[in-house]
């Protein structure tokens, strides 16, 4: 098993949102990377030499299945339910296009999946927010993956392209609370965005066998 190398392929999904983004910045720096495969709807507004950017449908996966051909898949896909405009197509970018993205790199011969959840994550939730992400990561460790890293972050704290008030008004009052007593909130500590990306890759290249989750307690700098 080739964990720490020099040649090894990333995919990435979700590498225009806000730690989609931060995590294709870092996975284009680092030595462990050759190349880095990172689909997208639209064409990225970047030229680096370690960059693959194929342009896809996130409906119509299964076409692309070539993409998948990597050693370690990073998925960072996520929206809102305001954002995706219903309870239904919430879930199809929560839940089904990563539970189908993770399937086709693990076919393809993937041997680590590195996924994006949030803090509170459960299948009995009654939020369907959490009972998303909890019945995602459910499905995503019973993929046959040599390692799966699943990542709770808190409210995540990057700039993003759009502004959400209320994600924003939470990582205040969260970091007051954290400068006033850095336990207290344990695992819904704000999350800052560079961080879970350094963390997600850096997880990558442990030898780490098995299902290990991540909360925010443990993303922070290290």
């Amino acid at each position: 098993m080739e964990i720490v190398a020099s040649r090894k392929t990333a995919l990435l999904l979700g590498a225009t949102g806000l730690v989609g983004s931060e995590l294709l910045s870092q996975l284009l720096k680092h030595g462990a990377y050759r190349r880095v495969i990172a689909p997208t709807r639209r064409r990225l507004h970047l030229d680096h030499k370690k960059l693959d950017n194929p342009l896809i449908s996130f409906d119509n996966l299964e076409r692309y299945r070539d993409i998948f051909r990597c050693q370690d898949v990073f998925i960072a896909l996520g929206t809102t339910i305001a954002k995706a405009g219903s309870e239904e197509a919430f879930k199809r970018v929560d839940y089904e296009y990563v539970v189908h993205a993770a399937g086709l790199a693990q076919a393809a011969g993937a041997n680590q999946c590195l996924v994006v959840s949030s803090a509170g994550a459960s299948s009995n939730s009654r939020f369907l927010y959490s009972r998303t992400k909890g019945e995602m990561e459910e499905a995503i460790t019973r993929l046959d993956f040599w390692a799966t890293h699943v990542f709770r972050p808190g409210v995540l704290v990057g700039n993003r392209e759009e502004l959400r008030l209320g994600e924003k008004l939470a990582a205040g009052l969260t970091r007051a609370i954290r400068s006033f007593s850095p336990t207290l909130l344990g695992d819904y500590n704000p999350t800052d965005v560079d961080v879970l990306a350094k963390h997600m890759i850096d997880s990558a290249q442990t030898i780490a066998p098995g299902v290990h989750f991540h909360g925010a307690a443990s993303l922070v700098v290290a």
